[in-house]
C-alpha cells in the first residue's frame, strides 16, 4: 500500500499500544526464560568442580601413556579411571533437583563407544597383546577433545549460582 505524501499511516502502525505491548511481553518473557533456565541446573557444587578438574588432569596424564601397549599396571589404571569417571557420573545423576545438562555431558564423556575418554580407554585396552600402543597423533587429537569436554563441564559448574 502506497501512502500519499502528507497522509498518515494506517491507525494500527501508529498505535503506541502495539509497541508498548510488544515491549511489555518481552520484559515479561525474559525473566520467565531466566527462571526456567536456572531451574534446569542445580546450584554450584564445589565437590563437582573439584572432581571435574581432578579427573581432567588425571585423564590427560593417563592418555599420554597410551602410545605403548598397556601392561598390567596400566590396565589397572585404566580400570581405576573408569571407576572414577563412573563415580563422577553417578554423583551428578544422584543430585537433588535438575542437573540434566551436566549428567548428559558426563554420560557422553564416559561412553565406551564414543569419541572421548570412555572410547579412548577402550581402544587403548584393546591394544593389549598387540605389542603396540595407540598412534601418537590419535592420542594428541583425543587429548584435545577430552580436554575440551572436561572444560565444558568445568565451565558449566563455574557458571552455576553459588549459594
Amino acid at each position: 500500500m502506497m501512502l500519499d505524501p502528507g497522509s498518515r499511516p494506517p491507525r494500527q502502525l501508529q498505535d503506541p499500544r502495539n509497541h508498548s505491548y510488544k515491549r511489555a511481553m518481552t520484559l515479561l518473557f525474559l525473566p520467565i526464560l531466566f527462571l526456567v533456565s536456572c531451574a534446569l541446573m542445580t546450584g554450584y557444587d564445589p565437590t563437582s568442580y573439584k572432581t571435574a578438574t581432578d579427573l581432567k588432569a588425571e585423564s590427560l596424564i593417563l592418555m599420554d601413556k597410551a602410545t605403548v601397549e598397556p601392561d598390567a599396571a596400566q590396565l589397572a589404571k585404566i580400570e581405576d579411571m573408569r571407576v572414577k569417571l563412573s563415580k563422577a557420573y553417578e554423583y551428578e545423576a544422584g543430585k537433588e533437583g535438575p542437573n540434566q545438562i551436566t549428567v548428559k555431558q558426563w554420560k557422553t564423556l564416559n561412553d565406551p563407544d564414543g569419541g572421548l575418554i570412555g572410547g579412548f580407554l577402550k581402544k587403548w585396552e584393546g591394544k593389549k597383546g598387540t605389542g603396540e600402543g595407540l598412534n601418537p597423533v590419535l592420542v594428541t587429537e583425543a587429548k584435545g577433545l577430552v580436554e575440551d569436554a572436561f572444560n565444558e563441564i568445568i565451565k558449566i559448574e563455574s557458571a552455576k549460582v553459588k549459594n
